[in-house]
């Protein structure tokens, strides 16, 4: 590989320096444009900012950034997460618990033991308890998870 091209790869902002970053629409923006820009952490996590700022489209794209570069990197388990909260975001912009894709999503949180919440700050949750939560109040994920830590 020609040293230029190599160089270029490392160009992608890494996922701690843009944490803070990555609540911005602006950002949003800019990493849908050019996803190569960024790593798969960032995109996941600028796609869940979205997603818990009802930018439902946005989200679904920065998930699909998110996804791509988790594909590329054979990380399939976050792969599997940021595929869940794909299937969210569409379910949400289809009219939530109504949708017909909410059942979609409830088969595809049984498959997993734990996925960030939908809710900042994002933390790592049991899966069983999103799936019981992903769509009522939005802390009620954050409620039941310190019930099952006590």
């Amino acid at each position: 590989m020609a040293p230029f091209v190599q160089d270029a790869l490392d160009v992608r902002l890494r996922f701690r320096s843009l944490a803070p970053l990555l609540e911005s629409p602006r950002v949003w923006a800019l990493a849908c444009r050019s996803p190569w820009l960024f790593a798969g952490e960032s995109l996941h996590l600028a796609g869940l900012h979205a997603l818990a700022a009802g930018d439902h489209a946005t989200a679904e794209r920065l998930l699909e950034g998110a996804a791509s570069r988790y594909r590329g990197e054979l990380r399939t388990e976050p792969l599997a997460r940021a595929r869940v909260h794909q299937l969210m975001a569409r379910a949400c912009a289809a009219g939530g618990r109504a949708s017909p894709l909410s059942l979609d999503v409830d088969r595809a949180l049984t498959r997993l033991e734990r996925i960030e919440s939908p809710v900042p700050p994002f933390d790592l949750v049991p899966a069983h308890v999103l799936l019981a939560s992903w769509l009522e109040e939005p802390a009620a994920a954050d409620v039941q998870a310190e019930r099952l830590a006590a």
